[in-house]
């Protein structure tokens, strides 16, 4: 299925999520502090296959204040270039994006389009791990104001609820992590949120070769199980 149809689906059923999409990984080799080596990235592709996983987006953080979006994309090419050759047809699609941390008027940046998940216009933000000043807000919200970007928040359960509660409001798409799903504190929260349509993805965030994937399938039987309740 392509990522145009699952966002098509999507559409029509807000509260789908599709456990055969990894909307959020680092499995391209020395890009990022992911994936270290190629040996790494097979294992990870191999553990995304068990785990019934057909796409997985790869998502190397992009730093604005350390990157041009030229000197990203061609780093990215070179490591999935150098990837691609091992894949073979029953591995996973892969899917190029990025990880992208929001600055202050990172909506400005010339480029800024190329750095959307391939085939779509969604641009997945990381979000600061301090208080968001005034600066962050307007740039998130002239970021969601543009035409040609769809911004989806990261790892959404790792900042305050009320932040994310206020994008929600805006129409501001959320990606979770699986590994929250898995734990008694606040899921009852990222589930109300995944019932309520506005997480748009699950993401492993795989960076090396833990239990990401075997919580794939945790969360899977506990996100159908909440469903069917």
């Amino acid at each position: 299925m392509s990522i145009v149809s699952i966002i098509r689906r999507k559409e029509r059923n807000r509260a789908a999520i599709d456990f055969t999409l990894d909307y959020h990984a680092h499995i391209l080799p020395g890009c990022d502090h992911g994936s270290d080596s190629l040996e790494t990235s097979q294992k990870q592709i191999a553990m995304a296959k068990a785990a019934g996983i057909k796409t997985i987006c790869a998502t190397p953080h992009f730093y604005p204040n350390r990157d041009t979006t030229h000197s990203f994309l061609l780093r990215r090419q070179l490591s999935y270039e150098k990837l691609s050759p091992y894949l073979v047809k029953s591995d996973p699609q892969i899917l190029l994006g990025a990880e992208v941390l929001i600055c202050d008027a990172i909506e400005n940046m010339d480029e800024l389009y190329s750095l959307c998940l391939e085939g779509t216009n969604e641009l997945l933000i990381e979000m600061p791990f301090y208080k968001w000043p005034s600066s962050i807000w307007a740039t998130i919200y002239h970021l969601n104001d543009r035409e040609d970007i769809r911004p989806v928040i990261a790892h959404a359960e790792r900042y305050p609820a009320e932040n994310i509660e206020l994008l929600i409001r805006e129409g501001i798409s959320l990606q979770l992590n699986v590994d929250c799903l898995l734990k008694p504190f606040k899921r009852k929260r990222y589930f109300s949120w995944i019932e309520n349509g506005y997480v748009a993805y699950l993401g492993s965030d795989i960076h090396t070769t833990g239990a990401n994937y075997q919580d794939w399938i945790k969360c899977k039987n506990a996100v159908n199980a909440f469903c069917s309740r």
